[in-house]
């Protein structure tokens, strides 16, 4: 059983993390229910996948939020 789920550990993250570093934190959740994806950002996550990620949105995602040349497809 985990001791936090995802929107306590973003939390946490965000906690420590300062001014001068940002980890992207993105959230990949089979609840995809209406509300969801605002509720995760809100809780200062930086993007939402809901499941069953394709390929293509999972690479979008990863351009979006990583370094440019840090993923290679």
């Amino acid at each position: 059983m985990p001791e936090m789920d995802g929107f306590q550990a973003t939390r946490k993250i965000r906690e420590h993390e300062g001014d001068s570093r940002h980890v992207p934190i993105l959230a990949m959740t089979a609840n995809a229910m209406q509300g969801d994806r605002e509720r995760c950002l809100e809780s200062g996550m930086d993007d939402y996948l809901p499941k069953p990620v394709t390929l293509d949105s999972l690479k979008n995602a990863l351009r979006q939020w990583l370094p440019a040349g840090s993923v290679t497809f």
